[in-house]
């Protein structure tokens, strides 16, 4: 049952993409930006354990001196730890780019199960796995956010989730938990997600009639607490880290969520990472944030299968049909944010779901992306309509034309812009750097933040400042010192009291980079 989808994902993927597949070895599966970052991430977590054997949560290799915590980092840990294996035996480029195909692969195949125990129905859970891992939205942010390419724990944890609220068993719970705890080392927006819907399908199960007698017996309540025990044990200690750091040392660098939300003919629209994006630029260019966080377009021939099974809902079959549109329209709504647009006009005068929740949960402001739970309603969408391929194209005679042309849509809807692919060349400076005596650290101002951090991959010293998803108030206020110190040419105060010894600069009127050793 699952070789099939599982070489079915990868071949679309290849054809979809293509000639990416071709540039495996040679060229990194994202762009120049918050792609290197992410490359950085999983060099940095390689080396943290398997060399200087600390937690890859912590380093000082960036803002040398004093280092800084990667708690706000989007680290997404779980794939430096496929890292560690896969650069036993690949380079870096090809590891980082096995972690992207497998990310859309997993992401397929594990919706493909959740769609399969709801619906029974395996072409129909076949065609689930495709419009949830190649998603608008899976494909826009395979542009740099390696973080939220990495959703294929979402549909496993759903899945396990929903069993274990309905069928509660002390496996079911731990597997629940590890799920989550998956999900968390991959990003911290898709664990806030699974929480959510978490809460939505406990509250759903309780207003079931009996529910709440059910929940409250022994049999089921002790695997739920289970659960709970669990969850706090592992993913809970990087919560707890987490908010506790942002307590003490407030972190810098949340998006604004008036931007970063949804529109509210996103769906319905194709955006601009669409291969034919040019046809509907009118409105995406409209859209506030920028195309990577706001082309979620759903597809109209989802659409169309969400409308007909919701009409033939009794028909369905599919286990518990209402929950899933249930979560389907909440997490829409919450993903409008504080501020309703439409066609990209503001409505500030209506109050939006998504402000009381800031409210409720306050840490919600360190995110600032509501845009982002659009892969929650993706995944909803693909379950749904699983249920519908079984209720319309199933067991209905002179349909294969409808299911043909179906399909044809929903390819055309589906077709990406392409995944950049970059080639980094490592200019000379970075090469004579790795082989210079001393360890200490480094300032590099001819690189831009991005390669700076992919230099450092290559050079592998301690370096000033460092780009970061969250940066800690107090490592933003030494960063500035520093800027300080080199704005006032205190050189020597650079090597004797912060530790430097080499400074990389572009002289006015000179082209080439130049390595200075720090008197």
């Amino acid at each position: 049952m699952t070789l099939i989808p599982l070489s079915l994902y990868f071949v679309v993927f290849c054809i979809l993409t293509f000639p990416l597949i071709c540039r495996f070895s040679s060229h990194f599966f994202c762009d120049m930006g918050d792609g290197l970052q992410n490359v950085w991430n999983m060099w940095w977590v390689n080396k943290a354990v398997t060399q200087l054997h600390t937690s890859p949560w912590y380093t000082t290799y960036l803002h040398y001196p004093y280092g800084t915590s990667l708690q706000g980092q989007t680290l997404n840990v779980f794939n430096g730890f496929m890292g560690i294996v896969l650069l036993k035996f690949m380079s870096l480029v090809q590891a980082h780019n096995f972690i992207v195909i497998f990310s859309f692969v997993m992401g397929g195949l594990t919706a493909f199960f959740l769609a399969h125990y709801l619906t029974e129905s395996y072409w129909g859970s076949i065609t689930a796995g495709c419009v949830f891992t190649f998603s608008n939205y899976h494909f826009a942010h395979a542009e740099g956010h390696l973080q939220l390419v990495s959703l294929e724990w979402l549909p496993l944890f759903m899945l396990c989730v929903f069993i274990l609220i309905n069928r509660p068993s002390i496996i079911m719970a731990a597997a629940s938990a590890a799920a989550l705890f998956a999900v968390i080392l991959c990003d911290y927006y898709y664990f806030l997600f699974c929480l959510i819907s978490t809460l939505l399908i406990l509250i759903w199960r309780v207003m079931q009639p009996g529910g709440l007698a059910e929940i409250v017996k022994r049999s089921s309540l002790v695997p739920l607490v289970v659960f709970a025990v669990a969850v706090i044990s592992s993913s809970g200690v990087i919560v707890f880290a987490l908010l506790s750091l942002n307590e003490y040392d407030p972190l810098l660098g949340a998006h604004n969520p008036e931007e970063f939300s949804s529109d509210l003919l996103a769906p319905f629209i194709p955006g601009g990472h669409w291969r034919f994006a040019e046809l509907t630029k009118a409105y995406w260019s409209k859209l506030p944030g920028n195309i990577h966080e706001s082309s979620v377009f759903v597809g109209l021939a989802v659409i169309s299968l969400l409308v007909w099974t919701w009409v033939r809902r009794n028909e369905s079959r599919v286990k518990n049909v209402n929950l899933w549109y249930s979560l389907l329209l909440i997490f829409f709504v919450l993903s409008l944010g504080p501020v309703l647009h439409i066609w990209g006009v503001a409505f500030p005068r209506i109050i939006m779901p998504y402000s009381l929740c800031e409210t409720l949960l306050p840490f919600l402001r360190l995110s600032g992306c509501p845009v982002r739970m659009m892969v929650m309603v993706t995944l909803f969408s693909a379950v749904i309509c699983a249920a519908g391929f079984k209720t319309f194209f199933e067991g209905r005679p002179g349909v294969r034309m409808v299911l043909i042309s179906w399909l044809l849509v929903l390819v055309l809807e589906y077709v990406p812009k392409p995944i950049p692919s970059s080639q980094v060349q490592v200019p000379k400076y970075v090469e004579v750097l790795k082989g210079l005596p001393d360890a200490r650290g480094v300032i590099d101002l001819a690189a831009s933040e991005s390669l700076g951090l992919y230099y450092q991959t290559v050079h592998e010293r301690p370096m000033a400042f460092g780009y970061t998803s969250r940066t800690p108030t107090s490592v933003r206020q030494r960063d500035l010192e520093i800027m300080a110190l080199l704005k006032l040419r205190e050189i020597g105060r650079l090597r004797r009291e912060y530790k430097f010894d080499y400074l990389i600069c572009v002289p006015p009127n000179e082209t080439s980079e130049m390595i200075y050793r720090l008197p």
